[in-house]
Protein backbone atom coordinates (compact mmCIF):
# COMPACT_ATOMS: atom_id res chain seq x y z
CA UNK A 1 0.00 0.00 0.00
CA UNK A 2 1.61 3.44 -1.05
CA UNK A 3 1.42 6.21 1.78
CA UNK A 4 0.51 9.61 0.91
CA UNK A 5 3.92 10.87 1.41
CA UNK A 6 5.05 8.46 -0.91
CA UNK A 7 2.83 9.15 -3.08
CA UNK A 8 3.90 13.06 -3.49
CA UNK A 9 7.15 12.16 -3.49
CA UNK A 10 6.66 9.98 -6.33
CA UNK A 11 4.53 13.16 -8.31
CA UNK A 12 7.43 15.88 -7.35
CA UNK A 13 9.99 13.25 -8.67
CA UNK A 14 7.69 12.41 -11.56
CA UNK A 15 7.63 16.20 -12.23
CA UNK A 16 11.17 17.02 -12.07
CA UNK A 17 12.05 14.49 -14.35
CA UNK A 18 9.47 15.38 -17.00
CA UNK A 19 10.34 19.51 -16.80
CA UNK A 20 13.77 18.42 -16.52
CA UNK A 21 13.84 16.88 -19.97
CA UNK A 22 11.29 18.97 -21.85
CA UNK A 23 12.68 21.27 -24.89
CA UNK A 24 10.20 23.73 -24.16
CA UNK A 25 7.71 25.27 -21.95
CA UNK A 26 5.38 22.87 -20.38
CA UNK A 27 1.72 24.46 -19.83
CA UNK A 28 -0.08 23.26 -16.75
CA UNK A 29 -2.99 20.87 -18.47
CA UNK A 30 0.45 19.43 -20.57
CA UNK A 31 1.35 18.14 -16.80
CA UNK A 32 -2.12 17.03 -15.40
CA UNK A 33 -2.36 14.60 -19.00
CA UNK A 34 1.05 13.60 -18.85
CA UNK A 35 2.85 13.60 -15.54
CA UNK A 36 1.80 11.02 -13.38
CA UNK A 37 0.06 11.37 -10.19
CA UNK A 38 -1.82 14.40 -11.47
CA UNK A 39 -4.56 12.68 -13.95
CA UNK A 40 -6.14 11.23 -10.49
CA UNK A 41 -7.41 15.12 -9.70
CA UNK A 42 -11.10 14.77 -9.44
CA UNK A 43 -11.29 18.12 -10.63
CA UNK A 44 -9.79 21.49 -12.14
CA UNK A 45 -9.23 23.28 -9.19
CA UNK A 46 -8.18 20.39 -7.06
CA UNK A 47 -5.45 19.85 -9.61
CA UNK A 48 -4.25 23.28 -9.63
CA UNK A 49 -4.17 23.35 -5.76
CA UNK A 50 -1.87 20.64 -5.80
CA UNK A 51 0.50 21.85 -8.07
CA UNK A 52 0.49 24.85 -6.83
CA UNK A 53 1.78 23.15 -3.62
CA UNK A 54 3.91 21.19 -5.50
CA UNK A 55 5.60 24.29 -7.41
CA UNK A 56 5.83 25.87 -3.47
CA UNK A 57 7.61 22.46 -2.44
CA UNK A 58 10.72 22.84 -5.72
CA UNK A 59 11.14 26.05 -5.12
CA UNK A 60 12.12 25.30 -1.63
CA UNK A 61 14.10 22.96 -2.10
CA UNK A 62 15.99 25.24 -4.50
CA UNK A 63 15.34 23.68 -7.61
CA UNK A 64 15.05 26.69 -10.39
CA UNK A 65 11.19 26.10 -11.87
CA UNK A 66 11.07 28.59 -14.50
CA UNK A 67 8.49 30.29 -16.57
CA UNK A 68 8.30 32.36 -19.71
CA UNK A 69 9.68 35.94 -19.25
CA UNK A 70 6.43 37.34 -21.49
CA UNK A 71 3.62 35.59 -18.35
CA UNK A 72 2.36 32.66 -19.98
CA UNK A 73 1.24 29.42 -18.71
CA UNK A 74 4.88 27.50 -18.80
CA UNK A 75 6.91 25.55 -16.82
CA UNK A 76 10.39 23.89 -17.44
CA UNK A 77 13.68 23.44 -15.58
CA UNK A 78 17.25 24.27 -17.12
CA UNK A 79 19.47 21.81 -16.50
CA UNK A 80 21.96 23.72 -16.71
CA UNK A 81 21.12 25.23 -12.97
CA UNK A 82 20.02 21.84 -11.62
CA UNK A 83 22.87 20.04 -12.66
CA UNK A 84 26.56 20.69 -10.95
CA UNK A 85 28.54 21.15 -13.58
CA UNK A 86 31.62 18.51 -14.69
CA UNK A 87 34.23 19.17 -11.97
CA UNK A 88 37.79 18.34 -11.14
CA UNK A 89 39.64 19.33 -8.91
CA UNK A 90 43.54 18.74 -7.60
CA UNK A 91 45.20 16.26 -5.61
CA UNK A 92 45.57 19.12 -2.80
CA UNK A 93 41.59 19.96 -3.50
CA UNK A 94 40.58 16.15 -3.27
CA UNK A 95 42.41 15.97 0.06
CA UNK A 96 41.04 19.03 1.36
CA UNK A 97 37.58 17.99 0.71
CA UNK A 98 37.99 14.24 1.74
CA UNK A 99 39.23 15.80 5.12
CA UNK A 100 35.79 18.42 5.40
CA UNK A 101 33.83 14.92 4.79
CA UNK A 102 35.37 13.33 7.83
CA UNK A 103 35.14 16.16 9.73
CA UNK A 104 31.27 15.90 10.56
CA UNK A 105 31.11 12.07 10.36
CA UNK A 106 30.46 11.82 14.14
CA UNK A 107 27.99 15.18 14.25
CA UNK A 108 24.55 15.77 13.12
CA UNK A 109 25.49 17.15 10.58
CA UNK A 110 26.51 13.69 8.91
CA UNK A 111 24.23 13.02 6.73
CA UNK A 112 24.24 16.31 4.65
CA UNK A 113 28.69 16.29 4.74
CA UNK A 114 27.96 12.39 3.10
CA UNK A 115 25.10 13.42 0.79
CA UNK A 116 27.17 16.78 -0.19
CA UNK A 117 30.75 14.56 -1.10
CA UNK A 118 28.73 12.18 -2.98
CA UNK A 119 27.07 14.63 -5.35
CA UNK A 120 30.39 16.22 -5.87
CA UNK A 121 32.18 12.69 -6.54
CA UNK A 122 29.57 11.87 -9.45
CA UNK A 123 30.25 15.59 -10.86
CA UNK A 124 33.49 14.62 -10.46
CA UNK A 125 35.41 14.78 -14.36
CA UNK A 126 38.62 12.90 -12.70
CA UNK A 127 39.18 9.43 -10.57
CA UNK A 128 36.28 9.69 -8.47
CA UNK A 129 38.40 9.83 -5.45
CA UNK A 130 37.30 12.75 -4.13
CA UNK A 131 35.04 10.20 -0.91
CA UNK A 132 38.44 9.30 0.55
CA UNK A 133 41.32 11.15 -1.23
CA UNK A 134 43.35 8.20 -1.80
CA UNK A 135 43.76 6.22 -4.43
CA UNK A 136 40.39 4.60 -5.59
CA UNK A 137 41.61 1.26 -6.06
CA UNK A 138 41.98 0.96 -2.50
CA UNK A 139 38.63 -0.80 -0.66
CA UNK A 140 40.08 -0.09 2.89
CA UNK A 141 40.78 3.90 3.42
CA UNK A 142 42.92 2.90 5.87
CA UNK A 143 44.97 0.92 3.98
CA UNK A 144 46.47 0.36 0.29
CA UNK A 145 49.14 2.63 0.48
CA UNK A 146 51.62 4.23 2.91
CA UNK A 147 49.31 7.30 3.97
CA UNK A 148 46.50 4.60 4.97
CA UNK A 149 47.39 4.45 8.73
CA UNK A 150 47.52 8.32 8.79
CA UNK A 151 44.25 8.54 7.74
CA UNK A 152 43.23 5.76 10.38
CA UNK A 153 45.07 7.91 12.97
CA UNK A 154 44.24 11.85 12.24
CA UNK A 155 40.55 11.60 12.21
CA UNK A 156 39.50 15.15 12.74
CA UNK A 157 36.27 15.88 14.45
CA UNK A 158 34.15 19.07 15.21
CA UNK A 159 32.27 19.05 18.63
CA UNK A 160 28.90 19.63 18.75
CA UNK A 161 27.95 18.54 22.46
CA UNK A 162 26.00 21.13 23.50
CA UNK A 163 22.36 18.99 23.75
CA UNK A 164 20.36 22.04 22.11
CA UNK A 165 22.32 21.70 19.09
CA UNK A 166 20.58 19.05 16.93
CA UNK A 167 16.88 20.05 17.66
CA UNK A 168 18.26 23.71 16.77
CA UNK A 169 19.42 22.28 13.51
CA UNK A 170 16.44 20.96 12.70
CA UNK A 171 14.66 24.23 13.41
CA UNK A 172 17.11 25.61 10.79
CA UNK A 173 16.02 23.41 8.42
CA UNK A 174 12.77 23.10 8.57
CA UNK A 175 12.45 26.70 8.93
CA UNK A 176 10.65 26.94 11.62
CA UNK A 177 10.35 29.12 14.64
CA UNK A 178 11.71 27.87 18.12
CA UNK A 179 10.58 29.22 21.82
CA UNK A 180 13.52 28.29 24.63
CA UNK A 181 14.63 29.64 28.08
CA UNK A 182 18.21 31.38 27.80
CA UNK A 183 20.76 32.66 30.26
CA UNK A 184 21.99 36.07 29.26
CA UNK A 185 24.31 35.76 32.24
CA UNK A 186 25.76 32.28 33.00
CA UNK A 187 24.69 32.50 36.57
CA UNK A 188 21.46 34.37 36.20
CA UNK A 189 18.04 33.77 35.78
CA UNK A 190 16.75 32.06 32.46
CA UNK A 191 14.11 33.95 30.35
CA UNK A 192 11.60 32.92 27.83
CA UNK A 193 12.67 33.71 24.41
CA UNK A 194 10.99 32.87 20.80
CA UNK A 195 13.60 32.85 18.02
CA UNK A 196 13.21 32.82 14.10
CA UNK A 197 16.37 30.60 13.54
CA UNK A 198 18.14 31.55 10.07
CA UNK A 199 21.39 29.82 10.86
CA UNK A 200 23.71 28.25 13.17
CA UNK A 201 27.65 29.41 13.12
CA UNK A 202 31.36 27.96 15.11
CA UNK A 203 32.72 30.83 16.82
CA UNK A 204 35.70 30.80 18.91
CA UNK A 205 35.17 27.32 20.05
CA UNK A 206 31.30 27.92 20.45
CA UNK A 207 28.24 27.76 18.46
CA UNK A 208 25.85 30.60 17.96
CA UNK A 209 22.36 30.51 16.75
CA UNK A 210 21.21 33.80 15.11
CA UNK A 211 17.95 34.86 13.97
CA UNK A 212 15.17 37.56 14.41
CA UNK A 213 14.01 37.30 17.92
CA UNK A 214 9.99 37.64 18.09
CA UNK A 215 9.89 39.03 21.26
CA UNK A 216 12.47 42.17 21.10
CA UNK A 217 11.51 42.47 17.53
CA UNK A 218 15.08 42.52 16.52
CA UNK A 219 17.88 40.47 15.53
CA UNK A 220 19.63 38.49 18.42
CA UNK A 221 22.47 36.11 18.37
CA UNK A 222 22.60 33.31 21.17
CA UNK A 223 24.77 30.93 22.45
CA UNK A 224 23.94 27.52 22.14
CA UNK A 225 25.66 26.45 26.01
CA UNK A 226 23.60 28.86 27.59
CA UNK A 227 20.04 27.50 26.36
CA UNK A 228 18.20 25.75 29.22
CA UNK A 229 16.26 22.76 28.98
CA UNK A 230 14.50 21.90 26.14
CA UNK A 231 13.88 23.41 22.63
CA UNK A 232 10.03 23.74 21.48
CA UNK A 233 9.38 24.11 18.09
CA UNK A 234 6.56 26.31 16.91
CA UNK A 235 4.05 24.44 15.14
CA UNK A 236 2.49 27.69 13.08
CA UNK A 237 3.27 30.37 11.74
CA UNK A 238 5.44 31.52 8.01
CA UNK A 239 8.08 29.66 7.00
CA UNK A 240 11.95 31.08 8.80
CA UNK A 241 13.41 33.34 5.83
CA UNK A 242 17.00 34.16 6.45
CA UNK A 243 17.75 37.98 4.88
CA UNK A 244 19.04 37.86 1.64
CA UNK A 245 22.86 38.23 1.18
CA UNK A 246 23.73 38.25 5.41
CA UNK A 247 27.03 37.02 5.85
CA UNK A 248 26.25 34.66 9.48
CA UNK A 249 29.36 34.25 10.36
CA UNK A 250 30.59 38.24 10.28
CA UNK A 251 26.98 38.77 12.04
CA UNK A 252 28.10 37.10 14.64
CA UNK A 253 31.62 38.20 15.07
CA UNK A 254 30.34 41.34 14.94
CA UNK A 255 27.87 40.59 17.84
CA UNK A 256 29.68 38.29 20.21
CA UNK A 257 31.96 39.65 23.02
CA UNK A 258 34.91 37.87 24.27
CA UNK A 259 34.59 35.40 26.74
CA UNK A 260 34.95 36.30 30.36
CA UNK A 261 38.87 34.88 30.71
CA UNK A 262 38.54 34.42 35.01
CA UNK A 263 34.98 32.61 35.69
CA UNK A 264 35.22 29.79 37.93
CA UNK A 265 33.69 27.15 39.27
CA UNK A 266 33.34 26.08 43.13
CA UNK A 267 33.23 22.47 43.27
CA UNK A 268 32.81 19.93 46.47
CA UNK A 269 35.35 17.21 46.67
CA UNK A 270 35.61 14.12 48.66
CA UNK A 271 39.00 13.83 50.30
CA UNK A 272 42.32 11.81 48.07
CA UNK A 273 40.42 12.08 45.20
CA UNK A 274 40.41 14.25 41.59
CA UNK A 275 43.87 14.84 41.34
CA UNK A 276 43.41 16.48 38.25
CA UNK A 277 41.22 18.97 39.11
CA UNK A 278 43.27 19.83 42.43
CA UNK A 279 46.03 20.26 40.34
CA UNK A 280 44.21 22.97 38.47
CA UNK A 281 42.88 24.64 41.37
CA UNK A 282 42.74 28.10 42.49
CA UNK A 283 41.93 27.24 46.31
CA UNK A 284 41.68 24.43 47.83
CA UNK A 285 39.74 24.30 51.45
CA UNK A 286 38.67 21.62 53.74
CA UNK A 287 34.86 21.90 54.71
CA UNK A 288 34.35 21.87 58.68
CA UNK A 289 30.36 20.88 58.13
CA UNK A 290 31.57 17.81 56.17
CA UNK A 291 34.47 16.16 57.27
CA UNK A 292 36.34 14.55 54.58
CA UNK A 293 35.11 16.82 51.75
CA UNK A 294 37.12 19.75 50.68
CA UNK A 295 35.73 22.99 48.58
CA UNK A 296 37.81 23.46 45.36
CA UNK A 297 37.52 26.46 43.11
CA UNK A 298 38.98 25.91 39.78
CA UNK A 299 38.85 27.96 36.33
CA UNK A 300 35.50 27.21 34.23
CA UNK A 301 36.03 26.38 30.63
CA UNK A 302 33.57 25.59 27.52
CA UNK A 303 30.77 24.85 29.87
CA UNK A 304 29.74 21.41 28.07
CA UNK A 305 33.11 20.10 28.36
CA UNK A 306 33.28 21.14 31.94
CA UNK A 307 30.11 19.27 32.52
CA UNK A 308 30.84 16.56 31.28
CA UNK A 309 34.89 16.10 33.40
CA UNK A 310 33.12 16.88 36.43
CA UNK A 311 30.02 14.40 35.93
CA UNK A 312 32.51 11.67 34.97
CA UNK A 313 33.65 11.61 38.55
CA UNK A 314 30.16 10.82 39.71
CA UNK A 315 29.40 10.82 43.57
CA UNK A 316 32.95 12.40 44.54
CA UNK A 317 32.39 15.74 42.88
CA UNK A 318 29.22 18.39 43.77
CA UNK A 319 29.11 21.58 41.98
CA UNK A 320 28.19 24.39 44.06
CA UNK A 321 28.36 26.86 41.45
CA UNK A 322 27.88 29.04 39.01
CA UNK A 323 23.87 28.05 37.93
CA UNK A 324 24.70 26.75 34.53
CA UNK A 325 27.35 24.53 35.61
CA UNK A 326 25.31 22.95 38.27
CA UNK A 327 22.75 22.69 35.96
CA UNK A 328 24.21 21.16 32.84
CA UNK A 329 25.79 18.75 35.43
CA UNK A 330 22.48 17.30 36.49
CA UNK A 331 21.28 17.08 32.81
CA UNK A 332 24.09 15.00 32.05
CA UNK A 333 23.80 12.77 35.04
CA UNK A 334 20.08 12.55 35.15
CA UNK A 335 20.15 11.93 31.38
CA UNK A 336 22.51 8.87 32.22
CA UNK A 337 20.57 7.51 35.26
CA UNK A 338 17.50 7.50 32.52
CA UNK A 339 19.39 5.52 29.92
CA UNK A 340 20.86 3.05 32.94
CA UNK A 341 17.54 2.21 34.58
CA UNK A 342 15.40 1.65 30.79
CA UNK A 343 17.83 -0.64 29.87
CA UNK A 344 17.56 -2.58 33.12
CA UNK A 345 14.04 -1.73 33.63
CA UNK A 346 14.88 -0.39 36.96
CA UNK A 347 11.76 1.34 38.20
CA UNK A 348 12.09 5.25 38.30
CA UNK A 349 14.47 6.36 41.25
CA UNK A 350 14.34 9.97 43.41
CA UNK A 351 14.28 13.15 41.20
CA UNK A 352 17.67 14.90 41.80
CA UNK A 353 16.30 17.54 44.23
CA UNK A 354 15.13 14.28 46.63
CA UNK A 355 18.66 12.35 46.23
CA UNK A 356 21.52 13.08 48.64
CA UNK A 357 24.51 15.44 47.58
CA UNK A 358 26.10 13.16 49.30
CA UNK A 359 26.57 10.48 52.00
CA UNK A 360 25.02 11.09 55.39
CA UNK A 361 27.99 9.19 57.36
CA UNK A 362 30.37 11.10 55.45
CA UNK A 363 28.78 14.64 57.71
CA UNK A 364 28.83 12.43 60.65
Amino acid sequence: MVTVKAAKAERLLNLVIALLNAPSFRTAAWIRQKVAGYGDAPTEEAFLRTFERDKKELRELGIPLQTPPNGADGYRIPRSEFALPPLSFTPAETAALALAGRLWETTALGAAGSGALRKIRDADAGDGSVETGTDASSEDPGEGGPDGAVQTLLQPRVRTSDPSFEPMLAAVRAQRAVEFDYRKDPGGPAEPRRLQPWGLVSFRGRWYVIGHDEIRGERRTFRLSRIAGELRPVRRGPAVRPPAGLDLLAAVAATVRRPVADRQAVLRVRAGVAAGLRRTAVTVTPIDQAPGWDRVQVPLGPLWDTARLLAGHGPDVVVESPADLVEATVTLLTGSLRAMRARTGQAPGPTPDEAPLFDERDSE
